[in-house]
Formats: C-alpha cells, sequence, structure tokens
C-alpha cells in the first residue's frame, strides 16, 4: 500500500502531492496520480490565499499506474495537513473525509 505524501523537488521547488511508494531500485520511489500543489493568491485585500491541487504529467500514460522518480531529484518528503489530504482523497482516495484537529494558537 502507498502513502500519500507532499514531496519538493530540488531544483523547481514544486510540491507534488501523489501516492508514493518504493520503486524497483533503492534510489526510485513511484508517484501515482501525482498533482502540484499551487498556492492562489487572495483575489482582494479582505481575503488570505489558498491552496489548490493540478495534475502533473497527466498527459502521460503512467500517470495513474505510477511515475518513477529518483529520490536524489526530491529535496524532502512530508505528510500532507489534513485539509489537503481530503482535498485529494476527493479526487483519487476513497472519498473518506477525515475530520480536521481544532487547536487554538
Amino acid at each position: 500500500m502507498s502513502d500519500v505524501k507532499c514531496l519538493t523537488m530540488k531544483g523547481s521547488l514544486q510540491t507534488i502531492m501523489a501516492q508514493v511508494s518504493d520503486g524497483a531500485h533503492d534510489f526510485e520511489v513511484v508517484l501515482k496520480n501525482p498533482v502540484m500543489v499551487i498556492v492562489i493568491p487572495p483575489r482582494t485585500a479582505g481575503e488570505s490565499s489558498s491552496v489548490g491541487i493540478v495534475p502533473f504529467l497527466n498527459y502521460t500514460d503512467e500517470y495513474g499506474t505510477g511515475i518513477t522518480f529518483h529520490r536524489a531529484d526530491i529535496l524532502t518528503m512530508t505528510t500532507p495537513m489534513v485539509d489537503l489530504l481530503n482535498q485529494y482523497n476527493s479526487i483519487f482516495g476513497s472519498g473518506i473525509v477525515l475530520a480536521s484537529s481544532l487547536t487554538s494558537s
């Protein structure tokens, strides 16, 4: 089974979210259904920015089965926040939405 992770790529600093699993070799990871995480700027002064996702390399045959990346091209691999994970799962997952934890700052 693969985990959904956010990967920041070296060089471009793009953040890609995908179902991540080990590749055929130790230096590879396989990304299934990858999407780019993008920041959407506020439209007005009173709004805050938001986050959206857009398909990444969806025009390839391997998009749904898994695209192989070299681990050396990945700067970080992190766990997405619940709201972002829910957005991803509503498109590619079971559709189950997790409740956000309520914390005060």
